[in-house]
């Protein structure tokens, strides 16, 4: 690892009264992990350095790039502390690094391929000020793709709305019924304390979901908050890890076995029996599409083997999934894997669920 910069905290310090006025509020440290960003990477930092909240380390942690990450990076070394990892340890061991780094009372952690609101880092140390029993703070983001062109905004579920501390039951209850549709990853904001206090991410044991499994762990043991203002652009579709994972992904989402661990951990007495249906009608219809991703890769086995764990009752309990539609689905499937693979309804379903 190579401490290339310590920076200044932020780069408009000139004015002593100004800095001594910073010097009062919070520390916030952002902390962008980085692999093979080139294409992003300098729109998120000049985001960051365009916010409006003052007293701010931005600590960015190259994870071993191969591309012209660092040439690029290079530019900002006046205005941000540059760490180059000299081996790639991927993102959530390269979080926990920079979260050992960081000086701050609050610790942001933000994606090199996203871009953040001028306002997200004043709102969110708002928020945690506010409310000094809340652990840690998340907003909403907007959907754009690999352009930078919007097409959609995440829209909250009612359960978690209301801009107030959330408790773990609250949490759990919403992660049942709704899957995690609204911890967004890039937009949390954490205090160190309670980094400290809870441990780092499980990045061993659960790879590219370590987040949730951090979040679940934080919400057990303080409030969580939510604010309903969209605070930053979220880039999808440029084969991010997320994309990677779920590509004709054929394993059970990690998703449940995070929230299986919780409900064996004492969740169980906290969530109410529809939550509980919601969430095994979220298991059934992942298991079906694991079913479908099976069947494109022409895996009959597997494509049988998931398919029995899809019971149409359970689709049926739940209105958060489209359950008729869904067991429509599950009776096609059941036949198609009865007859010869069929590189036509192969196509169909690649081309809805994964050419995109």
């Amino acid at each position: 690892m190579v401490d290339v910069e310590q920076s200044a905290r932020h780069p408009d310090t000139a004015a002593r009264g100004a800095a001594r006025e910073d010097a009062r509020l919070p520390l916030v440290s952002v902390v962008v992990p980085v692999y093979n960003g080139a294409r992003f990477v300098g729109e998120t930092l000049d985001s960051l350095l365009a916010q409006r909240y003052p007293n701010i380390e931005i600590i960015v942690i190259d994870d071993a790039s191969t591309d012209d990450t660092l040439e690029v990076l290079g530019a900002y070394r006046p205005h941000v502390r540059l760490v180059v990892q000299e081996e790639n340890r991927g993102i959530y061991a390269t979080m926990n690094h920079g979260i050992a780094l960081a000086r701050g009372e609050f610790v942001a952690i933000y994606h090199a391929d996203d871009v953040y609101l001028p306002e997200i880092v004043e709102r969110q140390v708002a928020f945690l000020t506010a409310h000094p029993e809340a652990g840690a703070v998340f907003c909403q983001d907007i959907f754009v793709d690999a352009e930078g062109t919007e097409y959609g905004r995440l829209d909250i579920p009612d359960a978690v709305r209301g801009e107030q501390p959330l408790d773990y039951a609250a949490i759990l209850n919403a992660e049942l019924t709704y899957k995690n549709t609204f911890l967004v990853c890039p937009s949390c904001m954490v205090r160190k304390a309670v980094y400290d206090a809870v441990g780092g991410y499980d990045h061993e044991t659960y790879l590219n979901t370590s987040d949730l499994e951090m979040y679940l762990r934080i919400a057990r043991e303080y409030p969580i908050g939510i604010l309903e203002d969209h605070l930053m652009r979220y880039r999808h579709g440029h084969g991010n890890s997320s994309q990677k994972y779920h590509h004709l992904r054929t394993d059970p989402n990690r998703f449940f076995r995070i929230v299986d661990r919780y409900l064996e951990q004492g969740g169980r007495a906290l969530v109410t029996e529809r939550a509980l249906r919601h969430y095994e009608a979220h298991r059934a219809e992942d298991n079906l599409m694991c079913a479908i991703s099976a069947y494109v890769l022409e895996d009959f086995g597997l494509a049988r083997e998931r398919l029995a764990a899809v019971r149409a009752g359970t689709l049926l309990r739940s209105d958060k999934v489209q359950r008729y539609r869904l067991v429509v689905l599950a009776a096609l499937m059941r036949l198609l894997v009865r007859l010869p693979h069929s590189a036509r309804m192969a196509g169909v379903f690649y081309r809805r669920w994964h050419d995109r």
